[in-house]
C-alpha cells in the first residue's frame, strides 16, 4: 500500500472512529475499490455496545461478551436492510431477460389482486422505481405480529406468510399509478410475489440463482451465522429482544426473513464484489438492455411530464433499483454516481465514470433506531473516496 493509500485509510478510520465516539454507531467497516488500485479497508469500534438483554456493555469489558461484542473486521456480517432491494431488482431484470416476466405489462398477469380498478395499470417497472402508487409500508404487519403489546407478556409471533402477503397485495394504492415517486417497501415485496408466481420458486432460491451464485457472492445470505453477525435493535416492546442474526425489518421478518424489500446479510467484501460487477455492467447476469434500465434514470419515461418536478423535489434520479446522484450522502462529487442505502446504516455507491465503489456497513440502529442517522458519515466517506481518486 502506498503512502497515499495509507493516508486515505487513516482518514477513513478517523471518520469511523469519530462516529463511534459520538455514539452514532457502535462500529463499522468501509471499503473503497478503485480500478487499478488496491482496495482500501478501514474499520472501527465493536459489533455491539449493548448485550443480549439490552444492558450497556462496559467500555473495558472483554472483547467477546456473550457472542455479541467483537471488534469489527472486514469479515463482520451486517444486515444490509434496503440495500437488499438492489439484489431484488437484478433478480427481476434477470427473469425478464429469460422471458419469465415482462417489466412493462400489468402485474395482473401474475397477481389476481391487481386485476381490478386502477391497480391493473401497475407494472414491474412501476414497482421497481417506486412509482406504482403503493404506500411505503403495510399498517397491518405489527398488528398481526406483536401479541400483548404494552403488557409484560408481549411476544413476536410470525403470522402466516400467505396471509401477510394477501394483506399487502390487496392494499389500495395511496395515489394514482405513475404520477409520483414515493419510496415503497411494498413495491419490492410485490415484485417478489410476481417472481414467485411466475416461476413457482421461493424467493431465496431465485436471488441465489440469479444474483448470488453468478457473482460468486458466497457470504451473502438470508440466513447468516449469528456468531459473525452484528446485532441491530433491542426490541423488547415488540417481543423480539435483541435482534441478532435475523432481519431487522419487521415486515421482512414477518415474511420469514427472505423478502423483496430487505433480508440479506453480507460482509463488506461481498458488497464490494457486487459494486465491481455493476461497474462492469453485470456481464453474464443481465443483458445490455436490462442493465441500462438498472443504471439509467427511468422517471422521465414512467412519470412523463411530472418527472422534472418530482426529481427536483426528491433531489435525485431513480432507475429500476438505483438512486442516481443523491448528493446528500454521495457527496457533491457524486452527481453521476448510483447507489442505495439501508435503514440499518449501510450503503453502496458505484461511480462508473470514476471506476469507484464505496461500501459502508454499520448497525446504527443498535441498540435503538432513535439515535442519529449516518447521512453525515456516508457523506464523509464518499468525499474521502472521491478525493482519493484526485490524488492518484
Amino acid at each position: 500500500m502506498t503512502d497515499t493509500d495509507s493516508a486515505i485509510r487513516r482518514r477513513l478510520s478517523i471518520a469511523l472512529e469519530h462516529a463511534v465516539a459520538e455514539g452514532v454507531i457502535p462500529g463499522g467497516v468501509c471499503m473503497i475499490s478503485r480500478s487499478g488500485s488496491p482496495t482500501i479497508t478501514a474499520t472501527a469500534g465493536h459489533t455491539a455496545s449493548f448485550d443480549a438483554t439490552g444492558q450497556p456493555i462496559a467500555a473495558d469489558a472483554p472483547e467477546l461478551v456473550a457472542d455479541v461484542r467483537q471488534p469489527v473486521t472486514d469479515a463482520t456480517v451486517y444486515d444490509l436492510a434496503s440495500v437488499s432491494k438492489l439484489y431484488t431488482s437484478i433478480t427481476l431484470l434477470s427473469l425478464a431477460d429469460k422471458g419469465l416476466v415482462d417489466l412493462d405489462v400489468s402485474v395482473a398477469e401474475w397477481l389476481p389482486a391487481y386485476r381490478q380498478g386502477e391497480k391493473s395499470a401497475v407494472t414491474l417497472a412501476h414497482l421497481l422505481s417506486h412509482t406504482s402508487g403503493l404506500p411505503p409500508t403495510n399498517p397491518y404487519t405489527l398488528q398481526r405480529s406483536v401479541h400483548g403489546e404494552g403488557t409484560d407478556h408481549v411476544s413476536w409471533v410470525t403470522p402466516s406468510r400467505d396471509v401477510l402477503l394477501e394483506d399487502i397485495l390487496t392494499l389500495p394504492l395511496a395515489h394514482p399509478v405513475g404520477t409520483d415517486k414515493v419510496y415503497s417497501c411494498l413495491g419490492y415485496i410485490t415484485s417478489m410475489a410476481v417472481a414467485e408466481a411466475a416461476t413457482g420458486l421461493p424467493w431465496a432460491q431465485l436471488v441465489r440463482q440469479h444474483v448470488l451464485d453468478p457473482l460468486h457472492l458466497t457470504q451473502t445470505t438470508f440466513t447468516p451465522d449469528k456468531a459473525h453477525t452484528a446485532p441491530t435493535e433491542h426490541q423488547p416492546h415488540f417481543g423480539r429482544g435483541m435482534v441478532h442474526g435475523i432481519v431487522h425489518d419487521e415486515t421482512a421478518s414477518a415474511l420469514g426473513g427472505a423478502a423483496g424489500n430487505a433480508g440479506l446479510f453480507a460482509p463488506a467484501h461481498d458488497v464490494t464484489m457486487l459494486g465491481t460487477a455493476l461497474l462492469n455492467g453485470l456481464p453474464g447476469v443481465l443483458s445490455t438492455q436490462s442493465f441500462e434500465r438498472l443504471w439509467n434514470d427511468q422517471l422521465p419515461g414512467l412519470l412523463g411530464g411530472t418527472a422534472g418536478r418530482v426529481e427536483q423535489e426528491i433531489g435525485y434520479g431513480q432507475s429500476l433499483g438505483l438512486r442516481i446522484g443523491q448528493t446528500s450522502w454521495m457527496s457533491d462529487a457524486g452527481r453521476h454516481a448510483r447507489g442505495h442505502t439501508g435503514f440499518t446504516g449501510t450503503s453502496l455507491l458505484i461511480d462508473r465514470d470514476k471506476e469507484l465503489v464505496v461500501v459502508l456497513l454499520t448497525n446504527r440502529v443498535h441498540p435503538t433506531r432513535d439515535g442519529a442517522d449516518v447521512t453525515a458519515l456516508r457523506h464523509s466517506i464518499s468525499t474521502i473516496a472521491y478525493e482519493a481518486q484526485t490524488t492518484e
